[in-house]
C-alpha cells in the first residue's frame, strides 16, 4: 500500500503544473492522458474512462483535488469497480449533509434540533403541499 500512495504522490507531482499543491481539473485531464498513469491505473482496477465523473469522485467539493484526496480516492478505488459507485455515494452522501448542515445553520438551528423528526402533524402538512 505504501508503494502505490509514493507512486501516487509522484503521478501528483507530476500533474501538478503550477505548482500549487493541488491538481485542476485540467491538470487532472492532462496527467490522465499520458499513457503510463492511465495503464498503471488500470492495474490497479481504476476505471479513467470518465475523467471528468473520476474527479468529480476525488474531489471535497472546491473545485481542486489535495495529495490527499488524490492519493486516499484512489487508494480506495483500487479494486472492482463497484468500489467506485460506493466511494460516489460516500461523496453524495458527504456533500448532502454539507449542503444540510449549511441550511439548518441559515435557519437558525443547531444540529441536535436539525436532527430531530418533524412533528407528524406537520409531516402530513408538507406531504400535502
Amino acid at each position: 500500500k505504501e508503494r502505490y500512495a509514493a507512486r501516487l504522490l509522484d503521478f501528483f507531482q507530476a500533474a501538478d503544473t503550477d505548482h500549487d499543491g493541488f491538481l485542476s481539473s485540467e491538470e487532472f485531464d492532462a496527467i490522465l492522458l499520458d499513457e503510463a498513469v492511465r495503464t498503471w491505473l488500470s492495474i490497479m482496477e481504476v476505471d479513467v474512462h470518465d475523467t471528468k465523473e473520476l474527479f468529480k469522485i476525488l474531489d471535497d467539493g472546491d473545485g481542486l483535488v489535495s495529495p490527499e484526496e488524490f492519493v486516499g480516492g484512489i487508494l480506495r478505488l483500487k479494486g472492482q469497480a463497484r468500489s467506485q459507485d460506493v466511494l460516489r455515494i460516500m461523496h453524495s452522501c458527504h456533500k448532502m449533509m454539507n449542503e444540510l448542515t449549511l441550511i439548518s445553520s441559515r435557519m437558525g438551528r443547531d444540529d441536535n434540533t436539525a436532527r430531530q423528526p418533524a412533528p407528524l402533524a406537520a409531516s402530513r402538512t408538507m406531504m400535502a403541499i
